[in-house]
């Protein structure tokens, strides 16, 4: 029956002359069987070998795709991506006992604090200009010597007034200048606090500092070295006292090991909160020895800057004893260990702590 069907329908070749079942088979047929085998068993083994995988899984499985970190430069945390260098922001921050709680301390990379006049301690906060902050404050006066610990930045430097000696030292300092008194637009006075503890500025306002003058220079500024946080199975350091004057500026730093940060509180045993509620934590905390000298009838100082003294650096629960140096007021300010080797700090938030004849500094487990 397929014989007969066959000499049906091929009967006649592509010249005109008549071909046999036995012809037709090989000439056509069979190719045509042979292509769709082949088809088939393509077709099988990609199926095979995609049957395990669910939707959107790759044939290898061990392709691992590698995440690239990126330490900030300020405070060595890591960030997924890669920014652009940027001037950082310095910023003035008061202390005293009334003007407290401070707005945007938490957020800082890296904070100075130093005495004043009185007694009183002051705050030189350093801030990454990629954070977002509303509120950054009270902002207050200069002084020369937190000037010349906010060079080695080449920061924004913002600040409202300052004493004779800070306001004849900016102009050949590696700042920019950012006196709240000829640029009030980038700052704010606040309604719920009487002058001078409620003036207020913002990243927002300091980043449209930065455009409307059109700096555009960004320094190569150098910084610290930094590690990853490591396990202290005997920690020796975990309460740090520094009692600055009179117990409203004593300041405790207590460390947990549940996250290896230093919590702070103050006047003796407060916790020191930011202006929202937050803690003021830190990783590393760095204590420096200097003298202090009073220069007018106003009780104002001067601190040594440059030069080497003591150091004691606190971090993992254990304190680093050695020196700090600073060349000169351009230079950054380091840290040493006995041995004369950089101290590594952890990722995170550092505070130096300033101390001088009058200052005590207490430590124990």
């Amino acid at each position: 029956m397929l014989k007969t069907k066959l000499k049906k329908i091929f009967t006649v070749s592509t010249d005109g002359e008549k071909m046999g079942v036995k012809e037709v088979i090989l000439r056509f047929i069979l190719p045509i069987g042979i292509v769709i085998i082949l088809s088939a068993g393509v077709i099988a083994g990609v199926w095979y070998l995609n049957k395990d995988e669910g939707p959107g899984d790759s044939v290898n499985d061990n392709s691992v795709e590698e995440v690239v970190y990126y330490p900030r430069k300020l405070d060595g945390v890591l960030l997924s991506e890669l920014r652009p260098p940027a001037v950082p922001y310095a910023v003035m921050i008061e202390n005293k006992d009334d003007s407290r709680p401070p707005a945007g301390l938490t957020r800082a990379s890296i904070v100075y604090e130093a005495p004043a006049e009185a007694g009183i301690t002051r705050f030189l906060a350093v801030y990454d200009p990629y954070e977002e902050i509303d509120k950054i404050g009270p902002v207050r006066s200069a002084r020369d010597y937190y000037i010349d610990w906010a060079a080695q930045y080449y920061p924004l430097y913002a600040h409202v007034g300052g004493s004779p000696q800070a306001l004849a030292a900016i102009p050949e300092a590696n700042i920019f200048d950012l006196n709240e008194f000829y640029n009030w637009k980038y700052f704010w006075r606040a309604h719920d606090r009487y002058a001078p503890h409620n003036v207020y500025t913002s990243s927002s306002r300091l980043a449209e500092a930065i455009s409307d003058k059109e700096i555009s220079e960004v320094y190569d500024y150098e910084t610290w070295r930094f590690k990853d946080d490591r396990a202290i199975e005997d920690p020796g350091a975990q309460k740090i006292i520094v009692d600055f004057s009179i117990p409203v500026y004593e300041v405790t730093w207590q460390w947990a090991s549940g996250t290896n940060e230093y919590m702070r509180y103050h006047n003796v045993s407060q916790p020191h909160l930011d202006e929202n509620g937050a803690e003021i934590i830190a990783k590393n905390i760095a204590v420096i020895a200097t003298e202090a000298y009073v220069i007018d009838n106003e009780g104002r100082l001067k601190l040594r800057t440059t030069g080497k003294g003591k150091a004691w650096v606190f971090r993992d629960g254990e304190v680093v004893e050695g020196t700090w140096s600073k060349p000169n007021s351009d230079s950054p300010l380091k840290f040493y260990d006995v041995t004369g080797r950089d101290v590594e700090l952890n990722r995170g938030a550092t505070w130096v702590e300033v101390i001088t004849a009058g200052s005590q500094l207490k430590w124990d487990k």
